[in-house]
C-alpha cells in the first residue's frame, strides 16, 4: 500500500556514491549507527560502503563481520524541498522509500515528512 506524504522539511543526500547491493551479495559488516538498526556495510564486489538496514543482513555467524544481503537494496537518498509531494511504498527504521512527482526515487527521513492522509 502506498502512502502520500507532504515534505515539511528539505532533505539533501550526503555527497558520494550511494551503496547498491544485490540479493545474496557478499558484505563486510561494520559498526552500528548509534542505537539504531542501521549497520555500516561494504559491498565486497565494489568496495562501496553505506548504511544497510539490519533486517536485510544475513551474518555468516551471530557476531560475524561478514555476511550477505537477503534482498536487493539501494542506499540512495532523495533530494526534496519543503512543499514537495512524494509517495512511499516502504518504511524502514525511520526512513521512507519515496518517489517524487518527476519519478526520482530514494530514501527520505520520516521526520521530514507529513502523512497527507492525516490532513
Amino acid at each position: 500500500m502506498n502512502t502520500q506524504y507532504l515534505v515539511k522539511t528539505a532533505h539533501q543526500p550526503e555527497p558520494g556514491t550511494p551503496l547498491f547491493i544485490n540479493k545474496n551479495e557478499a558484505l563486510r559488516i561494520g559498526r552500528r549507527y548509534g542505537d539504531t538498526k542501521w549497520i555500516s556495510c561494504t559491498a565486497k564486489m565494489t568496495g562501496v560502503t553505506g548504511w544497510v538496514p539490519e533486517q536485510i543482513i544475513s551474518r555468516d555467524s551471530p557476531d560475524a563481520k561478514s555476511g550477505t544481503a537477503t534482498e536487493d537494496y539501494s542506499a540512495r537518498e532523495l533530494a526534496v524541498k519543503a512543499g514537495d509531494t512524494v509517495e512511499s511504498n516502504r518504511e524502514l527504521n525511520g526512513w521512507a522509500w519515496c518517489v517524487d512527482e518527476d519519478g526520482n526515487v530514494g530514501w527520505v527521513p520520516l521526520e521530514k515528512l507529513d502523512n497527507k492522509s492525516l490532513k
